[in-house]
């Protein structure tokens, strides 16, 4: 129950950061533009007497350097199995995974 919750809680930190960071920086003039992007990719591909996975992921820069030459980017994911060969109401356990990347450039 408690992975759930952290996963959740992760993306909603993630969409936090993009979404609701101010729009402008201080030493810009207002109708300069500062750049927030981020990924959501979701997805479900279904076999027959294989099963079903279901996919989700979120991907957003969390932080950039002043110069642009280094930042951190983050991603959350959900990956599970569903189903199987006639019969087999079991389901594979969920599998979550939480990322963080330095990009020097």
């Amino acid at each position: 129950m408690a992975k759930p919750f952290f996963l959740g809680l992760v993306l909603i930190v993630l969409l936090q950061q993009c979404l609701c960071s101010p729009a402008f920086r201080e030493h810009e003039t207002a109708g300069a533009r500062v750049k927030r992007q981020f990924s959501l990719n979701f997805g479900a591909t279904h076999q027959q007497d294989e099963g079903t996975d279901v996919t989700g992921e979120a991907i957003a820069r969390l932080w950039r350097s002043q110069s642009g030459n280094t930042e951190v980017q983050g991603s959350a994911s959900y990956n599970q199995h569903f189903g199987g060969f006639a019969g087999d109401a079991k389901f594979k356990r969920p599998d979550y995974r939480l990322k963080l990347k330095v990009v020097f450039s």
